[in-house]
């Protein structure tokens, strides 16, 4: 039974459709016969109906019940669709001949308690897909290099990690482009992960806001500076950096209202390690300064779009004097 349905959960999304897509393709079977439910709009009795009902000229079908958050931890408050969790239930103790159903849940941990999980667990295969450390990221990267005969100077591998920052679905396009970039090439230099690599901004901008709350004004305006280098628009930067500020004010307010940090992380969408750090800012930095530094940094927007400023000296005048 256990090859009829799977499940694979975890908040490495990259991976969780990587194996999806790998069983569409074992099972060898054409669009017309690969369905997908949203289960953040669709209960998911409908593609139970779906998996019940007979391929479409062929052998098998696949039905992929997406989002099917109901079987985690972290459960909407307030769900838009109700779920008939004793329909799948019953589908699970009695799946279809002819079809794959999988779900997939993109958070950390399933529902243990659940009946519906301890079912999945005795009769699907259920599949964690975490998020890879940096060391074993390191160590994938490390192996897809030496697959294509390239050896990598170690600050180029520091940069290339730098870049990457722990993403599995960006370090898969980013060692795409570069393997393609050093065809004929026996040696992966530093200058060449700087043409080749893109820059993480979301990472730069993080440290460059913890820089200013911090006043750590040097380190604020290396990486400012470090940004434009690679061609980054100073109007994009601020609007990050923005962003960032209203999000912080945001985790504040509902730190406040007794949120928790499981609340925050379902509420942004975001990884454990995400709302970590969200709900550890938002704690040490009193509101009066993130009000203050938001304030300035939304006056220098104005004055940046209404020509009174030139965009990328005024957020250096910024970075030094906040």
């Amino acid at each position: 039974m256990q090859d009829r349905i799977k499940v694979f959960y975890g908040e490495d999304a990259f991976y969780i459709r990587s194996r999806v897509n790998q069983l569409i393709k074992k099972w060898d079977v054409d669009d017309f016969n690969v369905t997908s439910y949203d289960c953040e709009e669709t209960p998911v009795s409908e593609a139970i109906n779906d998996a019940m009902t007979i391929p479409f000229m062929s052998e098998g079908k696949v039905v992929i019940a997406r989002n099917a958050d109901f079987l985690s931890t972290q459960k909407a408050k307030s769900p838009s669709v109700e779920h008939s969790e004793e329909a799948l239930r019953q589908y699970i103790e009695n799946p279809s001949g002819h079809t794959l159903f999988i779900l997939t849940v993109p958070k950390e941990k399933l529902d243990m308690r659940s009946k519906t999980v301890k079912l999945l667990k005795e009769h699907a295969e259920v599949v964690e897909c975490r998020l890879k450390r940096s060391r074993d990221l390191l160590a994938w990267v490390k192996r897809q290099l030496a697959n294509a005969n390239l050896h990598i100077e170690s600050d180029a591998l520091d940069e290339l990690m730098k870049r990457i920052h722990s993403s599995t679905e960006m370090a898969y396009s980013e060692l795409k482009k570069l393997l393609l970039y050093t065809e004929g090439e026996s040696t992966v230099d530093k200058a060449m992960i700087e043409r080749v690599i893109t820059k993480n901004i979301e990472h730069n901008v993080y440290e460059l806001t913890n820089a200013l709350l911090a006043r750590d004004h040097k380190r604020a305006v290396e990486i400012y500076h470090d940004l434009i280098t690679y061609s980054e628009d100073p109007l994009r930067v601020l609007s990050v950096v923005v962003g960032k500020y209203r999000e912080m004010l945001q985790v504040k307010t509902l730190l406040d209202q007794g949120y928790t940090q499981d609340d925050i992380q379902w509420h942004f969408n975001v990884k454990s390690g995400r709302a970590y750090y969200m709900v550890q800012n938002a704690r040490v930095v009193p509101r009066d300064k993130i009000e203050d530094h938001l304030t300035q940094l939304e006056h220098l927007d104005y004055a940046i779009k209404s020509g009174r400023l030139e965009k990328r000296m005024a957020l250096e005048l910024f970075i030094m004097n906040v």
